[in-house]
């Protein structure tokens, strides 16, 4: 007991305990590694692909495919040049991450005399393990930065928020190895990376970011527009924004190392390209990936049926509301997370498939995550800062409620009650309040029209079905 109180404990560290729990109790509970079909599926395919190439068969090209074509068709999804070469469609950075879980398992398998394919239940539990880990070291990152500015009981309503209300929590554990519990951690990485850069600045600190930034171009490319939020990470004014410049003049030695430890650490997917695609730089998506600029489906995107990320995940209207407050306690802050997360709305409501294909919720928005934690954690000081005892309870229970309206939701995307991809008006207030669908549902639901979806053009779901009356 004496050790447990010198340990100081607060309610955060209670919320990541909580977190880390509720993360590890559903994985059990779901038991996806021990299905095929599970956790190496859809896109972890791709991102998957280089390291049973590399540690099983030695062979990048994939060559050894041809040996056993039907065997591999479930297992790599290359796509093919014109010359006839096979390349892994993706970049390399989830293979990255995954690397230091996965190489373990593979050698250990090895060395035990245990079959080492690659694919096996052994290294599914490595990239849930990879995920869990990733995504608890992104909440205590977290938590040190929100303790710097915010009281540790708003800290830990955030950091309970944002795992148990959130889609994150999906993204942690039944599909764990996508890309974004990584790009949570690694957008958090990069925040603390750049206050300490700002605290400090030296080669050192400088290289860190270099590395981070490639990390995250490396998992996700298109979250190279995130990488603003560096150089602007503690702007408040237009003073500051000069002595920004000034900083960046005096110390552009530390700016040319950022920037070459970020390509250096590029070269082995720029030579993965040039070896087996004969160019230097290669877009595995080609014509499967398209923006449209000039149409961005940004009400869609925050409160379509079909996949609105604020319908989905309403605790985030908390943390926009959030912003307000950021404004008045920590300017600082204020103007690179409002521009990051502007440039993110607009870049995702860009994409032609603005609803990201199938997912519990809008998935692109995981990504930001811990950055949103910061104006969500200025909504919640607001409440808990005041004398009356009542808007605390408040506070509580807001964080209680919409975590449990979360949690009902994944178990109703579980059992099929909401689509994972072609919810319409109808459908949804069919669902709701429902753990499992109604004998209607599936009547209600309209799939996406993806040829107009490459022109950039969304009708509007149109449900014909009429439920009969009374039912």
């Amino acid at each position: 007991m004496r050790f447990l109180l010198n340990l100081k404990l607060k309610y955060s560290h209670f919320a990541i305990v909580l977190a880390a729990l509720a993360i590890v109790l559903h994985d059990i509970e779901r038991s996806d590694y021990k299905d095929d079909l599970r956790i190496i599926e859809s896109d972890v395919i791709h991102y998957y692909a280089f390291l049973p190439a590399l540690l099983v068969y030695n062979d990048l090209s994939l060559g050894f495919i041809d040996t056993k074509p039907d065997y591999f068709t479930h297992k790599f999804w290359p796509v093919h040049t014109p010359e006839g070469y096979r390349v892994i469609m993706t970049t390399m950075g989830m293979s990255l991450m995954y690397a230091p879980f996965v190489i373990p398992v593979h050698y250990f398998l090895e060395f035990t005399g245990q079959p080492a394919t690659g694919f096996s239940a052994p290294y599914k539990v490595a990239l849930l393990f990879a995920s869990l880990f990733y995504t608890i070291t992104g909440l205590i990152l977290l938590r040190k930065m929100l303790l710097r500015r915010f009281p540790d009981l708003a800290v830990a309503l955030v950091l309970f928020s944002t795992v148990l209300a959130t889609n994150l929590i999906f993204y942690a554990t039944r599909q764990a190895a996508f890309t974004h519990a990584f790009s949570f951690f690694l957008l958090i990485v990069l925040a603390w990376a750049s206050e300490r850069y700002y605290s400090s600045p030296s080669v050192r600190r400088a290289a860190l970011v270099g590395f981070i930034a490639a990390l995250i171009t490396l998992v996700r490319p298109t979250n190279a527009l995130l990488l603003i939020l560096f150089p602007l990470w503690g702007i408040d004014s237009p003073k500051s924004l000069r002595e920004r410049l000034q900083l960046f003049l005096k110390n552009y030695s530390h700016l040319l190392v950022l920037i070459a430890v970020a390509v250096f650490c590029w070269g082995p997917q720029l030579v993965y390209w040039k070896q087996y695609s004969g160019q230097w730089f290669f877009n595995g998506y080609a014509d499967k990936g398209m923006f449209f600029f000039d149409n961005p489906q940004i009400i869609n995107v925050l409160f379509s049926y079909r996949k609105g990320w604020l319908l989905y995940t309403p605790v985030m209207i908390l943390a926009l509301s959030g912003f307000f407050w950021l404004w008045k306690s920590n300017r600082d802050l204020f103007w690179p997370l409002l521009i990051v997360f502007l440039l993110h709305l607009y870049l995702v409501s860009s994409w032609w498939l603005w609803w990201f294909g199938g997912s519990f919720g809008h998935r692109a928005f995981v990504d930001i995550y811990g950055l949103l934690a910061f104006p969500l954690a200025a909504f919640f000081s607001q409440l808990i800062s005041r004398r009356r005892i009542f808007l605390k309870v408040a506070a509580l229970l807001i964080a209680l409620l919409l975590a449990v309206h979360n949690i009902f939701q994944m178990y109703q995307f579980h059992n099929g009650a909401i689509h994972y991809v072609a919810n319409t008006k109808e459908s949804y207030w069919d669902s709701f309040l429902r753990l499992k669908p109604s004998p209607h549902y599936y009547h209600l639901l309209v799939n996406p029209d993806y040829e107009a979806a490459r022109e950039g053009i969304y009708p509007k779901p149109v449900v014909t079905y009429q439920k009969p009356k009374g039912k």
